[in-house]
């Protein structure tokens, strides 16, 4: 399919429900990337000597870059995992065995 705007419901479907980044979030992803590295080299190149360095900033997440599925198998497994324990550990309490 071509021709969808980035938010039409198709477009969006066609990617298991994550909808297109338009040119603009992407453009903006940029500049705000380019803009704090800028940032950056200016505070390394004027910090005093005798104190550490600023660290590196992090890129603007760009959510419409992610490769893995919001709902992967390990994850639901994880979760599911971390609810179990979760109601076994109320159980307990509930019943006296851990305070």
């Amino acid at each position: 399919m071509s021709g969808l705007s980035p938010g039409c419901a198709t477009r969006t479907a066609l990617r298991d429900g994550v909808p297109d980044a338009t040119g603009e979030q992407i453009i903006l992803a940029d500049l705000f990337d380019a803009l704090s590295i800028h940032d950056w080299h200016y505070s390394v190149a004027h910090a005093d000597e005798k104190k550490p360095k600023p660290k590196k900033p992090k890129r603007y997440p760009r959510w419409w870059e992610q490769s893995k599925p919001r709902h992967s198998p390990q994850r639901v497994a994880k979760l599911e995992d971390a609810r179990r324990r979760k109601r076994e550990r109320e159980k307990a309490i509930a019943e006296g065995r851990i305070a």
